[in-house]
């Protein structure tokens, strides 16, 4: 089912300056086991000459997620606000409502605002639970060059976009307070299959050590079980830190094989090589 979504924009003159820009972040978590209870991914993408955007939100709550994409209008400070209802449904005859309300202010190469969600889910119309997330604060940046190697910044986290082009992907990276270790890595990516349609997910991979020289290493590997068949997942996160931010490339790749025969069905990856950039 397609999402519907009702949109509010603000309308408001927009400078003659302004540039293109995507810019990516969120709310980091401070562990993949409470991501469902902090993580916010938000991409933006402006455009040039009458100040338009797009805004592509996803908040996490306890009984679900709320995701919301819609265009919006900057106001000549850089101000926008979006709000949104989207409902999907799913087997078993259960429907989920999710509203999403947010605002936020592009200056320079940041933004920054806030998010929240509400969300209903129901079986055959009747109410099964209710969360929600309450306001949580937000930023996102269009990522600069990155100057020489440098250690880690402890307890900081960095906020930017991956190179693939759909849209604004986001990826938000959070360090720990001895500067020593990366806590989580969340990040937004577009799925491209053979034999599926392409599909936009999401993934937190957990943290590990940095290295003397600012570099890390992340590599996860899960599986995912369904009516036809296991996908199993392999994420690898690279990067470095540097003076001003950090960059690296991630990759995600999954092989679907038949419950019954261990056939392979399917195989999906992000591609061959792409690249991720953020700022503190």
């Amino acid at each position: 089912m397609r999402a519907v979504v009702v949109a509010v924009l603000l309308v408001a003159a927009w400078p003659a300056s302004a540039q293109a820009a995507r810019y990516g972040g969120g709310t980091p978590a401070d562990s993949p086991e409470q991501a469902q209870r902090q993580l916010t991914l938000v991409g933006l993408r402006t455009t040039t000459a009458d100040g338009t955007g797009t805004v592509w939100a996803k908040v996490a709550a306890r009984c679900g997620v709320g995701a919301l994409v819609q265009d919006v209008q900057l106001a000549a400070d850089g101000a926008f606000a979006f709000r949104g209802t989207v409902e999907n449904r799913f087997p078993g005859g259960v429907r989920r409502r999710a509203r999403v309300v947010g605002s936020g202010r592009v200056v320079g190469s940041a933004a920054s605002g806030t998010v929240r969600a509400r969300l209903t889910l129901t079986r055959h119309g009747r109410v099964i639970t209710r969360c929600r997330t309450g306001d949580r604060t937000w930023q996102a940046r269009d990522p600069f060059s990155l100057g020489p190697p440098s250690p880690a910044r402890p307890n900081t986290a960095y906020y930017g976009i991956t190179t693939q082009t759909h849209r604004a992907f986001p990826i938000v990276l959070k360090v720990d307070a001895t500067g020593r270790r990366v806590t989580t890595v969340a990040f937004e990516y577009r799925h491209r299959c053979k034999n599926r349609d392409d599909v936009e997910l999401d993934n937190i991979t957990p943290g590990g050590p940095i290295a003397a020289d600012g570099t890390f290493h992340l590599l996860e590997r899960f599986t995912l079980h369904y009516a036809e068949g296991n996908e199993r997942y392999r994420v690898a996160v690279d990067g470095r830190f540097a003076t001003d931010g950090m960059g690296g490339i991630l990759k995600v790749k999954s092989v679907l094989r038949s419950r019954r025969t261990g056939r392979v069905l399917d195989r999906c990856t992000t591609g061959a090589h792409t690249d991720f950039g953020a700022n503190f």
